[in-house]
């Protein structure tokens, strides 16, 4: 089924103006939250998703090399669920980038640099590792002026410190910072603040047909697999929406204040910042909102999917 005759079922008519490319670049099967973040942006009229990168998760899979195929075949298993067979989805880089300079040839590198050389602003969702958009800037490196980098990930500022999504690949995280792309960071201390409970997700995803059953199960699975009482994100019936910033950041108004220019830090061995005077300015998010962003999620997974 096309994704428009999904997008039928929400029944949202919106300027075609309005209409962004994106391209979703997602770690799918490190935990349970890209699931929600990749079907936020598949069901939003105004985003016109040109396609879905799997990025590794080597970092936390062990480097076994495999991570990047679980992503990829978790993206193929959720379009097949949200009965979406015209969007189409790359392998990308299967391990770390080994310096700065490293431009490793996948599929999705490729995509994304055909993309972004296309007319007009290309905005690349990034909800983990950087890789993929340091290896296609650093492989064509013209593109960089045509990108709007969606970046969930590094610690809060002023100083910083070890966040998941940096951890993966800082060498990628410092490449696109030095590159001419135009970056939006949602640090860690904004997107924790996207919180749900299992009850909120039992009652309003559940229903939700095939997909909701699906979405919630592999979360609650998650959730005992993941469940450690030293890690302060989780108390045991919650959970991080965090990806979702990804798409919260271009369904909210530009009227906000809600974000501040900041130079570009330099990433520290320990993944701390240090101050960078003559880095670019890049737009970091002080806050999302959070009821829009999860109401607007719940919504079109009920409109499209409830029964």
């Amino acid at each position: 089924m096309k994704r428009t005759e999904i997008l039928s079922r929400i029944g949202m008519d919106v300027p075609p103006a309005s209409r962004l490319r994106v391209l979703l670049d997602t770690d799918a099967k490190n935990e349970a939250d890209d699931q929600y973040a990749i079907m936020h942006h598949l069901l939003s009229p105004m985003l016109d998703v040109r396609g879905i990168v799997a990025a590794h998760f080597e970092q936390k899979d062990g480097f076994h090399g495999a991570s990047m195929e679980k992503s990829y075949h978790e993206i193929e298993k959720l379009l097949s669920l949200a009965e979406i067979d015209d969007v189409p989805f790359y392998r990308g880089c299967a391990s770390p980038l080994r310096d700065e300079a490293d431009a490793p040839d996948r599929e999705g590198v490729r995509a994304l640099i055909g993309e972004a050389r296309k007319p007009g602003k290309l905005y690349v969702a990034v909800m983990g590792a950087m890789t993929n958009v340091a290896a296609a800037i650093t492989a064509a490196p013209e593109i960089a002026g045509n990108l709007v980098v969606l970046w969930n990930g590094g610690g809060p500022y002023p100083e910083g410190r070890p966040e998941f999504n940096v951890m993966q690949d800082p060498a990628a995280a410092r490449a696109v910072l030095a590159s001419e792309a135009e970056v939006w960071q949602t640090d860690q201390s904004v997107y924790c603040s996207l919180e749900v409970t299992l009850a909120e997700l039992k009652q309003r995803v559940f229903p939700c047909g095939a997909l909701g059953r699906y979405l919630y199960e592999q979360l609650e699975a998650e959730n005992h697999r993941e469940y450690n009482p030293h890690f302060l994100l989780r108390t045991g019936e919650n959970w991080t929406l965090g990806d979702n910033t990804t798409a919260a950041v271009l369904l909210m108004n530009r009227l906000r204040g809600n974000w501040h220019m900041e130079h570009a830090p330099i990433i520290r061995e320990d993944l701390t910042y240090q101050a960078n005077p003559e880095g670019k300015m890049i737009r970091v998010y002080d806050w999302i909102d959070v009821r829009m962003t999860l109401e607007d999620l719940f919504s079109k997974l009920e409109l499209a999917y409830g029964e």
